[in-house]
C-alpha cells in the first residue's frame, strides 16, 4: 500500500487552499488471503480551507480530521469553522457525517460539537468543548470537555483538560500537569486517567507493551547537562482496576552537532502492572550525513518477565534514509522489523517520494 499527498497553495489568493491524502494498494483480504491480488484504497483526507489572514478564522470543508480542546478526535465529512473575535475569544464548530470508508454511507450517521475559548492576555487560557454523534438514529457518542492553560510566570505552567462521557456517565481522559523551568533544568509533576478509546494507534514494541488504560501520578525531569548533553528521567505509579504498579524511564541524548541536527541517545525503561512486567532499552541515532543525506535508526529491546513461547529478548528495530537531489525532491524510505507477544516475526517498508512545485528556500 501507499499514500499519496497533495497540498496546494495559491499566490494570488493566500487566502485559499487545499489538501488530499489518499492511500492506494493491493489485498488479497477480500479471498481469505488466497487468491489474486486486487486493487484498493480509500480517500484519508480531502478539504478546502478559507482563511483570514489577519484574524486567523477560518472555514474547512470536505473530510478532515476534527480536534477541539478535550474532547476526543474525529474522523469526519463535513464542515468546520473558527472564529477569533476581539478579546481573545474564539469560538469553533463543526458538523457533518463521520467517515464510511469508500464513502459507503447505508446509515444515518451524524456528529456535531464545538468548542469556546477564552484568553486572558499571555496569562491564562480556558475553553469548554462539547461532542455529539447519532448512529442509526441514536446517541452514539456523547463528551463535554473543558481545558485550562495558565503561564502566571515565565517559568511557571499549568495546564490541565478533562472530558466525560455523557451516555456511560464516566471519564475518559483526564490530564494535569504543573512544570517548572529555570536555565537548564525543567521539573514536571503530572496526573492522567485515559480510557482505552483513547490509546493512540502503537508506533514501537515500548508503545505496544508500555501504553495502556490506567490512572497515572507521576513526575519527569528534564536537564541540559552540557550544551550538547540532556537528561531525562519520569518516574509514575499506575492504577488499573484493582492493580496497582507503576513505569520509570530514563534517558540520555547526546547532540553531534550544536545546532542538534544529529543526536544519538539511549533509553531504559521499565513496567510492572499487571501482566506488563518487562524492562527494555532503546538506541536512537539521527544524523545528516550531508546536505543530502540523512539517516535514522531506533532499535528497541525488551525482556519480559514472563516470556511463555515467545522467547526471552523481543527486538524492534526501525532504520530510515533520505536523499533530497534538489530543493524540490524528497525521496525516504525505513523498514522496520520486530519480534514480541503478537506476532514471532514482523516486518514493514514505507518509501515516500515528495515533489514541490514552488519552494524558495531548501
Amino acid at each position: 500500500m501507499g499514500l499519496v499527498v497533495l497540498q496546494g497553495e495559491d499566490r494570488l489568493k493566500p487566502w485559499l487552499d487545499a489538501e488530499a491524502v489518499t492511500w492506494l494498494g493491493v489485498s488479497d483480504t477480500a479471498n481469505a488471503g488466497s487468491g489474486p491480488l486486487r486493487p484498493t484504497g480509500d480517500v484519508v483526507t480531502v478539504s478546502v480551507r478559507a482563511r483570514d489572514v489577519k484574524t486567523g478564522s477560518e472555514v474547512r470543508l470536505g473530510r478532515m480530521v476534527v480536534s477541539m480542546g478535550a474532547v476526543r478526535p474525529l474522523h469526519l465529512d463535513g464542515a468546520r469553522g473558527l472564529v477569533r473575535v476581539l478579546g481573545g475569544t474564539t469560538v469553533e464548530a463543526f458538523g457533518g457525517a463521520p467517515v464510511q470508508r469508500g464513502f459507503d454511507y447505508r446509515t444515518v450517521d451524524w456528529a456535531t460539537g464545538g468548542r469556546l475559548g477564552q484568553a486572558f492576555g499571555d496569562k491564562a487560557l480556558v475553553g469548554v468543548s462539547y461532542l455529539r454523534r447519532h448512529s442509526d438514529g441514536q446517541v452514539s457518542d456523547e463528551e463535554l470537555g473543558a481545558d485550562l492553560t495558565l503561564t502566571p510566570a515565565p517559568w511557571l505552567t499549568a495546564a490541565s483538560r478533562a472530558a466525560f462521557d455523557l451516555v456511560t456517565r464516566g471519564p475518559t481522559d483526564v490530564l494535569a500537569s504543573v512544570s517548572a523551568q529555570k536555565e537548564d533544568v525543567r521539573l514536571e509533576i503530572f496526573t492522567t486517567h485515559r480510557s482505552p478509546g483513547r490509546i493512540l494507534p502503537a508506533t514501537s514494541l515500548f508503545s505496544v507493551l508500555g501504553d495502556f488504560a490506567a490512572t497515572s501520578v507521576g513526575s519527569t525531569v528534564r536537564w541540559r547537562a552540557f550544551p550538547r548533553l540532556e537528561l531525562l528521567g519520569t518516574a509514575s505509579a499506575q492504577t488499573q482496576g484493582g492493580l496497582l504498579g507503576g513505569q520509570g524511564t530514563g534517558r540520555a541524548t547526546l547532540a553531534l552537532d550544536d545546532g542538534w541536527a544529529g543526536t544519538v541517545g539511549i533509553e531504559v525503561r521499565r513496567v510492572e502492572l499487571g501482566t506488563a512486567r518487562w524492562s527494555g532499552v532503546r538506541g536512537l541515532l539521527a544524523m545528516p550525513l550531508s546536505e543530502r543525506f540523512r539517516v535514522g535508526a531506533e532499535i528497541e529491546i525488551v525482556r519480559p518477565d514472563e516470556p511463555k513461547d515467545r522467547g526471552s529478548l523481543w527486538p524492534w528495530v526501525l532504520g530510515s534514509v533520505g536523499y533530497r537531489p534538489s530543493p524540490r525532491w524528497d525521496v525516504a524510505m525505513g523498514v522496520e522489523a520486530s519480534s514480541g507477544p503478537t506476532y514471532r516475526a514482523e516486518t514493514h517498508a514505507l518509501a515516500r517520494l515528495s515533489y514541490a512545485f514552488e519552494r524558495t528556500a531548501p
